[in-house]
């Protein structure tokens, strides 16, 4: 993060007390949440902080239990959350499940109180404004997203009663997609917003591009393959965007605290070959991780085989991308091979491209031939589809999405606990026990 970096942090804390917590005490010299939402100058710290919580502790979380529950990563010691999480048999206590829920709808909170408020507020600079409104609209779509990503139902919007109220999942990605046309209407009538998001944002950022590559992944999901390639199609596959970390205390790459911190607990590693059959030969298996020094440690509930992560976490300062280029022609090769037909010929011309890149700008390289399989059978194209999802997207909750919507019977008639076999452990996360307690519209648990 460049500018506003020094203050971001004190308008951060502010923002704690606006995120709908009541307090036991009074403190009459603490800025009121009214006085603090009419000040133009909180707004910049307020998406800087709303942005770095993402990266500290949500971040974390999408990379943890969708890891495990995907096969990524297994449970390396014998604390509960990972093993739950390993075995499938999820309770609503989970820590990890817990915190992703939290954390998503704390920054979604902020995001709600920015475009709630800011079009009372007068700024100097009418750009800078827009470009805060439309960023916090972004932020709500991602986040309302990635509810709807990992369980059955979600609320779209926060409620301080709590009582917010439970869509189904194609309701929370169509409501998703709404909050991020709303940040695209206001970017594409005004490039100086969007040059100001990405000036202070991230040291390397592209927010027109995140948000469409966050509307492919909606799409996606959604099953609407026309309009997931029509978003893909508009991502610069040259620009590069990344959520930053400058190593120092409060700001560290939080996957390498998990792995490499001297306090870690080393609550989990690297599943051997990346929980796939991966090639040998492909360069991406030797660039997440270390194939060859063994951990001499096996995951704790099913025993498989684990090694040393390196990738985009080997450093505390190591940025990490929001999304790989890679990852777009993925997502339009996936789309062509579940239209079928003709459209597999496309399908495997994008897969192509993926195994035989040599030049990603993030050094992602799988530096393979092209494939040899039956580009005529639907199935067989769907399948290097995952497989390429899972080496080329290793570590970025996708790949549990990808398996459920390329194998969706994958876990009919299994209840918890899954065989250790089986390539993901659930369909949906059951809803954190916090929300059960507190809120009376939350819905029955899926039953896996």
């Amino acid at each position: 993060m460049k500018r506003y970096f020094k203050y971001s942090l004190h308008i951060f804390l502010l923002a704690l007390l606006i995120s709908g917590c009541k307090m036991e005490f009074e403190n009459h010299n603490a800025a009121s949440e009214e006085s603090v939402l009419q000040t133009p100058e909180a707004y910049p710290g307020m998406i800087l902080g709303m942005t770095k919580h993402f990266t500290q502790n949500a971040y974390k979380e999408i990379v943890r239990g969708p890891g495990v529950i995907a096969r990524e990563i297994g449970a390396t010691n014998t604390y509960l959350t990972e093993n739950e999480l390993e075995s499938g048999d999820i309770p609503n206590e989970n820590s990890s499940i817990s915190l992703l829920w939290r954390y998503l709808h704390y920054e979604r909170g902020i995001a709600e109180k920015i475009t709630d408020h800011i079009d009372d507020v007068t700024f100097p600079n009418s750009d800078e404004k827009e470009g805060i409104k439309a960023y916090a609209y972004f932020f709500r779509g991602m986040t309302t997203a990635y509810l709807a990503f990992y369980w059955e139902k979600a609320t779209t919007v926060n409620d301080s009663d709590n009582k917010a109220e439970f869509v189904s999942r194609t309701d929370a990605l169509n409501a998703a997609l709404g909050y991020l046309d709303q940040a695209l209407n206001i970017f594409n009538s005004n490039a100086n917003a969007v040059n100001y998001i990405n000036s202070i944002v991230s040291l390397e950022f592209s927010v027109v591009d995140v948000i469409n590559v966050f509307k492919a992944r909606i799409y996606m999901e959604l099953g609407d393959y026309a309009q997931a390639i029509q978003s893909a199609n508009n991502v610069d596959l040259t620009t590069r965007s990344v959520w930053t970390y400058d190593g120092s205390t409060s700001n560290r790459n939080p996957i390498w605290v998990i792995q490499y911190d001297p306090g870690s607990n080393e609550r989990w590693k690297p599943l051997e070959n990346l929980g796939v059959n991966a090639d040998p030969a492909d360069g991406r298996l030797n660039f997440y991780i270390d194939t060859a020094t063994p951990t001499n440690l096996t995951s704790n509930t099913c025993g498989f085989i684990t090694r040393y992560l390196t990738g985009f976490w080997d450093s505390n300062s190591e940025s990490v991308p929001v999304y790989l280029p890679d990852e777009i022609k993925l997502i339009k090769a996936e789309a062509y091979a579940h239209m079928g037909g003709a459209n597999l010929v496309n399908a495997v011309v994008l897969i192509d491209e993926v195994r035989m890149d040599n030049s990603d700008i993030f050094n992602v390289n799988a530096n393979l031939g092209p494939w040899t399989g039956n580009a005529a059978d639907q199935q067989a194209v769907l399948d290097e589809v995952y497989y390429n999802i899972s080496m080329e997207l290793y570590l970025q909750g996708l790949r549990w999405l990808a398996h459920r919507r390329i194998y969706p019977n994958h876990l009919n008639n299994v209840t918890p606990p899954v065989n250790c076999s089986k390539e993901r452990t659930r369909n949906y996360y059951p809803y954190p026990f916090t929300e059960r307690a507190n809120n009376p519209n939350t819905p029955p648990d899926p039953s896996i």
